[in-house]
């Protein structure tokens, strides 16, 4: 042990001085920390948020209603027979797309042998109109010169006249013996199944499409053709609920195509009494007039600007400014407080308003994570 101790006796020696040096040297800097002055505490800088406000003035304001519709025709008809024939070409060709007047022949149906048979019967009818005169002469005179100048006036290219007036029950009893009424009344119902050989326009119009061609031979009750009013249009305009309040029958509205390149001016001449359940919007109708120089064709979509009514003390705010439906913020000693709004109107992107006090502070900017009582500063 002594001879290790003697060994390593220097090594010993620089190990307890560097312990006592080290002990020593804490000790002066504990000293030292101990007589530095600790900083004072400052409170944390809260910044303050700048917004943008409106001072709260009401006043009457005009919100037009604006949106688009698909135009539709007025009339839409499907043309169907009613008798039998080979199909014949009419005053126009009968194809899709054919524009026609009102009045123009769109379609005859081959009617020789109705023609024919309505000529038999009424030849028959003279011959018991002739046969019965004998008798109204002496029987009943008073009647006799009526049913003769009916006899007379009898053309077998025309319609039968009216029929005579019926004086007396006994002459009614002599004439429904004979037969007159029953063939008076056949013959013209047989007229007027003639007529049907022949359909005409009832507007101006154009096919929309066509079932059948010239030439083909059609059965009662076939469709033949469809066809629609191009001469006066309507644009059918789906506009939400809560807006359709704000417009009336007879209104002007301005209608224009998407790119502004066309326009009219047309009339609301209905409106629906119900709300379309999937789309929660009810239908406004637009008559147009339909030109030359400005066409309009059914299916094209048109953007409608009904005019506005007069709203009193409102005032207008962008939509995102308003939150959880009604609420707003104000700005109160420099503080936002919320507040509840009376809405009137919801445009696109803004509503028109009321509800708080004339010269509040009214925050105009959507503010996220914000909470009551946050101190701002007022951005004018």
């Amino acid at each position: 042990m002594k001879q290790f101790i003697e060994k390593h006796s220097h090594t010993l020696v620089a190990l307890v001085t560097a312990i006592v040096l080290l002990g020593f040297s804490y000790q002066v800097m504990a000293y030292l920390f101990s007589l530095r002055k600790e900083p004072e505490k400052r409170p944390p800088i809260i910044p303050i948020r700048s917004v943008q406000c409106s001072t709260i003035d009401y006043g009457t304001l005009v919100s037009p209603v604006t949106a688009s519709g698909r135009v539709v025709s007025t009339r839409e008809v499907v043309l169907n027979s009613e008798v039998s024939g080979r199909i014949l070409e009419g005053d126009v060709p009968l194809k899709k797309g054919q524009r026609f007047g009102k009045g123009d022949v769109l379609i005859r149906i081959f009617d020789g042998n109705a023609v024919m048979n309505l000529r038999a019967r009424k030849s028959s009818f003279l011959q018991s109109i002739a046969g019965i005169l004998p008798d109204l002469k002496v029987d009943y005179p008073e009647s006799f010169g009526t049913w003769n100048a009916f006899f007379q006036s009898i053309d077998m290219e025309v319609d039968l006249p009216e029929l005579p007036g019926i004086g007396t029950d006994q002459e009614k009893v002599f004439l429904a013996s004979r037969g007159i009424l029953t063939d008076y009344y056949s013959i013209k119902s047989d007229e007027i199944t003639l007529k049907k050989y022949v359909i005409r326009a009832p507007f101006e119009g154009t096919f929309t499409d066509v079932n059948m061609e010239v030439g083909a031979y059609t059965g009662a009750g076939s469709t033949l053709a469809r066809i629609i009013r191009t001469d006066i249009l309507e644009l059918e305009v789906p506009v939400e609920s809560r807006d359709a309040k704000w417009i009336l029958i007879g209104d002007k509205v301005h209608v224009a195509t998407e790119d502004g390149s066309m326009s009219w001016e047309g009339t609301v001449v209905r409106t629906s009494d119900f709300v379309d359940v999937d789309t929660q919007s009810m239908s406004i109708f637009v008559r147009l007039p339909n030109g030359r120089k400005t066409p309009v064709f059914k299916g094209q979509y048109l953007i409608a600007q009904f005019p506005g009514r007069e709203i009193e003390n409102v005032m207008e705010v962008p939509r995102n400014a308003v939150f959880n439906h009604n609420e707003v913020f104000i700005v109160v000693d420099g503080k936002l407080m919320m507040e509840t709004i009376d809405i009137h109107k919801i445009n696109e992107t803004t509503l028109i308003f009321s509800g708080l006090e004339p010269g509040a502070e009214l925050v105009v900017e959507p503010l996220i994570n914000t909470m009551e009582n946050t101190r701002v500063e007022i951005n004018r």
